[in-house]
């Protein structure tokens, strides 16, 4: 493909880019802007109110304390799950030095409020991340030097001779007479006095925030990764431009632009006269021109596959393309609309809202100005004008029959128009979620309410607030932490050593794999927190219970984990760095503590290892003697065992004896009487008989 070719693209693709054209988006941005800035709706009548609520403001100054919160509590705003154990270690590096870099070599948390603040207000937030080069240049100056010793200054590569003179000068004796050779000419040498600059080389990663009418992508997106063009538009100096090394008639020839700092969402953020580009310059190093960073998808090698190119183009200019592998921008969006690019933000759920209590308000306080001074009927001819046109307190108005003066009677409105207001309160917080319980509850409102019922306001509140911090996590926070390591491992070509939790720590991302899981790590409001809290404080006795009954070398916990139950506890309370407060436990170290230490006991003197024989040896004779008194026992129990079984045996055999003799004595009575009574009948006796049995 031809480079008029790709000029033709990249500006077909400019023009018909979503933020390059009006469109009603850009409209609503520049609506949503300027509601914040409570700035004049352009309807004010001369005389009349002209208050202009901040409803806008209110939510997202509301919304984004609680955002921002969630995504600071703690140093580590992701983290780097290992894809395989290889790598563990690379994993908890990476996690640690990509949110060293995002919070200590960049503004972590003015970039989170930034960014959020834009989707907030103007639909979407947009992020950029790079690699940038700097080579700085240290000035140092020699004068007097030999040959010898400026030949050892430059033997230094990071040493370059800026300025340089060469100075003859004659040699003196011992006495301050000048040398003169055989030919009687005077003996010279040379001096020289230079101006270097030392060069230091150093490179990092920059994540700086996009305002959203600098940033243009195409029609058919619906996320940044998919688009086929993305650019970022910027007004830029000459001086900047061949700085990044672009050539110089090029860069000289385009055309200066200021079209960019005329753009209606560019005027609404700043006040007349305080455009920071609307600058006459006589510098024509200071001018500005339009750069557009351009990431569009063609086919320059006529392979059929469209690749993905960065082009600098500038006044139909392309001063560089090359192919890339990434494109640097991340965005939010805080109510996203599926298979859309641009989704809504709570500026958009709260403009009518304002429109509308501002035009109750003004009424109210115009209807207010009405009752405190009212106007007035007078006679013609029977008041005095310049008396009655004149308010002041206890001021006369002369008039020449009674009731020339008569005031005109204002109903007052306020009492219908406040629940109206109520009402639109309700509304606003339906839509945004942001209520009085959600940002700090009035003492008057737990006076008849549970805690529970407290809890689940708070929480049904926060719902809105927590589903935007987790799209904002799984989006483009996410993204953005990715390309930061993308970007160490491609560019960090050498060993940084830096301090994190009291220790001096190198880092090389070489050694690591940049593909790792990305878990977002976020806490989701302050009830969580507690929560969290509550776990850890748990989690924190069982711990140390199980440390106290089986030691240290336990199948359980180390004390690896028993430090880091203790160091979450400390970042959940607020603190960024545990280290303060506790020492870290190395890998090295928590392995050893965790293995069984043998006991090794001190030599004991001979006093008292002669007191332990004795001792010993009375403890022998002591259980000897109480064994001997168990067997006897156990033998006399024994023997009145069998005494008593005999003397059971024998009254037993008494007690049969005995019924024996009975039963046979009652057998013999039986017999006789029974005798006895035959004997009777035989005899003639009739009675009644009887006879037992």
């Amino acid at each position: 493909m031809s480079q008029d070719k790709l000029k033709q693209i990249v500006q077909a693709e400019i023009d018909g880019s979503l933020g390059f054209l009006e469109t009603e988006t850009t409209q609503q941005r520049q609506e949503a802007l300027q509601a914040y800035l409570r700035q004049p709706y352009g309807n004010e009548v001369e005389g009349k109110s002209s208050i202009v609520t901040g409803e806008v403001a209110e939510a997202i100054d509301g919304a984004l304390p609680s955002l921002v919160r969630i995504f600071t509590a703690s140093d580590e705003v992701v983290r780097f799950d290992p894809r395989g154990p290889q790598d563990e270690a690379g994993a908890k590096q990476a996690t640690e030095y990509v949110n060293w870099v995002f919070n200590r070599d960049n503004s972590g948390t003015l970039i989170l409020h930034n960014w959020f603040k834009d989707a907030l207000l103007q639909k979407v937030g947009v992020v950029k991340a790079y690699w940038e080069d700097k080579e700085d240049v240290q000035k140092e100056k020699y004068r007097d030097l030999s040959e010898d010793e400026l030949a050892m200054l430059l033997s230094d590569k990071t040493m370059e001779v800026l300025e340089k003179d060469e100075v003859e000068n004659p040699l003196l004796d011992p006495m301050g007479n000048e040398v003169f050779d055989q030919l009687g000419q005077p003996v010279t040498y040379k001096s020289f006095s230079v101006t270097v600059g030392k060069k230091s080389k150093s490179g990092h990663v920059v994540v700086e925030n996009i305002p959203p009418e600098e940033f243009l992508i195409s029609k058919r997106a619906k996320t940044i990764a998919d688009s086929p063009f993305v650019a970022h538009r910027r007004l830029m100096t000459r001086s900047d431009l061949i700085a990044m090394g672009f050539d110089e008639e090029i860069v000289n020839s385009i055309p200066t632009s200021n079209s960019l700092s005329y753009t209606d969402e560019r005027m609404a953020r700043f006040s007349n006269g305080e455009l920071p580009e609307n600058l006459d310059n006589s510098d024509e190093t200071m001018a500005t021109v339009e750069v557009f960073e351009a990431y569009v998808r063609c086919d320059m090698d006529d392979d059929g596959i469209a690749e993905l190119r960065q082009v600098f183009y500038a006044g139909n200019e392309i001063l560089s393309d090359e192919e890339c592998d990434y494109v640097p921008f991340y965005s939010v969006c805080p109510i996203p609309i599926p298979h859309k690019f641009f989704g809504q933000s709570l500026a958009d759920r709260n403009t009518d809202i304002q429109l509308i209590k501002t035009i109750i308000i003004r009424q109210i306080l115009d209807n207010l100005y009405l009752t405190n001074n009212a106007r007035v009927t007078a006679i013609d001819g029977q008041v005095n004008l310049d008396d009655l046109l004149t308010s002041t307190a206890g001021g006369v108005v002369r008039v020449k029959s009674q009731g020339a003066v008569q005031p005109l009677t204002v109903q007052a409105i306020a009492g219908q128009a406040f629940p109206m207001l109520q009402y639109l309160d309700e509304v606003q917080a339906k839509r945004t979620g942001i209520t009085n319980a959600s940002q700090g509850l009035d003492p008057s409102i737990l006076q008849n309410v549970t805690a529970a019922a407290v809890a689940s306001m708070q929480q049904s509140s926060a719902g809105k607030v927590e589903m935007i911090a987790r799209l904002f996590a799984e989006t483009g926070v996410k993204e953005l932490f990715k390309g930061i390591l993308h970007l160490l491992c491609k560019y960090q070509d050498k060993p940084r050593i830096v301090r994190m939790r009291g220790d001096y720590v190198a880092f090389d991302p070489r050694e690591w794999s940049n593909q790792y899981d990305v878990d977002i790590n976020v806490g989701l409001g302050a009830g969580n927190r507690q929560e969290q809290m509550s776990m850890l404080a748990m989690i924190l006795a069982k711990q140390e219970q199980i440390l106290g009954q089986m030691g240290p070398a336990n199948p359980l916990v180390t004390m690896g984990q028993y430090r880091n139950t203790l160091g979450r506890m400390v970042e959940a309370a607020g603190f960024k760095d545990s280290a303060e407060f506790y020492k870290s436990i190395t890998p090295e170290q928590d392995q050893m503590m965790s293995q069984p230490q043998p006991q090794q006991q001190a030599p004991m003197p001979p006093e008292i290892q002669a007191y332990m024989a004795k001792t010993q040896a009375d403890i022998q004779a002591q259980q000897m003697k109480a064994e001997a008194d168990i067997r006897l026992s156990q033998q006399k129990a024994a023997a009145d065992l069998q005494l008593m079984r005999e003397k059971n045996a024998a009254q037993l055999q008494l007690e049969r004896e005995k019924a024996a003799a009975d039963m046979q004595l009652k057998e013999q009575e039986f017999l006789a009487e029974a005798k006895m009574k035959a004997m009777k009948i035989g005899a003639g006796i009739t009675s009644n008989v009887e006879i037992p049995g």
